[in-house]
């Protein structure tokens, strides 16, 4: 019975959640989404996952397009792990819409809370000494789940996130595109390539031994918190200036602010 899970992680969490599901699958291959998807078939699958964080209240773009390219299985058993902060969105309803248009629906969906690790906006919270084991708790609980193939039915974006939607999130991914042109490397770089390695929508190269974005930022930040030298730096983009939100207005790097990732994922494991 073949067993695979999808994932788009940029700070560990959900690569984190991925493994402690594949660990209690047993013989389950774990694809990362920013490989191309015609070489990772699901057809044959019998389980089926997807696991992602949630950005401005839906899943990442890249997920997205991955999951709508994907040949899946329509009867097998197919569940969403989505991590999150506070507000999951649509996320699911998404997925759901996605796999609905190829005859396939969720098995299995459930939001997990996990730390904050947008580490350009605000510093990591809520605390990792108590966030930490609460994710794991919930993690493992969900993995026994679907081991025992349970049913659950995904949550909807509620009523008051759908109408504040288009104003709260829409001007953000107007101007999406725009985000990594508040990215560059300072005199610590020293053109290891980790940055380019472990992004998950292949959006840097190397030119010079030197960081290049290429506008398909997600602002996952997995270049700014897996760099060893801490080189990588942030300066808000004039589109994020003339947005004039709060949100806006705090984007940044302060030197002493902590890079946050999952402390279970290492660059490597991204990388392989």
């Amino acid at each position: 019975m073949k067993k695979v899970i999808y994932f788009f992680s940029g700070t560990g969490n959900s690569l984190r959640a991925a493994r402690i599901i594949a660990d209690e699958l047993k013989d389950t291959e774990i694809v990362n989404v920013r490989n191309d998807p015609s070489g990772y078939s699901a057809e044959d699958a019998e389980v089926i996952g997807f696991v992602c964080p949630v950005y401005e209240w839906d899943i990442p773009g890249r997920m997205k397009a991955f999951i709508s390219e994907l040949n899946v299985n329509p009867n097998a058993y197919i569940f969403m792990v989505a991590t999150y902060i506070a507000i999951h969105g649509k996320a699911f309803e998404t997925v759901a819409d996605i796999l609905s248009s190829k005859g396939a629906h969720l098995s299995y969906s459930r939001a997990v809370r996990c730390v904050a690790s947008q580490c350009i906006a605000y510093p990591p919270f809520p605390p990792e000494k108590i966030m930490i084991p609460l994710m794991e708790k919930s993690m493992r609980k969900t993995a026994r789940e679907i081991c025992e193939r349970k049913h659950r039915k995904y949550p909807h974006m509620s009523i008051i996130t759908r109408k504040l939607f288009p104003k709260m999130m829409v001007p953000y991914l107007n101007v999406e595109h725009e985000y990594d042109k508040g990215f560059y490397a300072d005199s610590r770089c020293t053109g290891c390539s980790t940055c380019m390695k472990v992004c998950p929508t292949k959006n840097i190269t190397m030119e010079n031994s030197r960081p290049v974005w290429n506008r398909k930022c997600h602002g996952c930040n997995a270049c700014v918190v897996y760099c060893p030298s801490k080189a990588i730096q942030f300066k808000t983009p004039e589109a994020y200036v003339a947005l004039g939100t709060l949100i806006s207005k705090k984007l940044g790097l302060p030197e002493k602010r902590k890079r946050y990732h999952n402390p279970y994922i290492k660059a490597r494991d991204l990388i392989d």
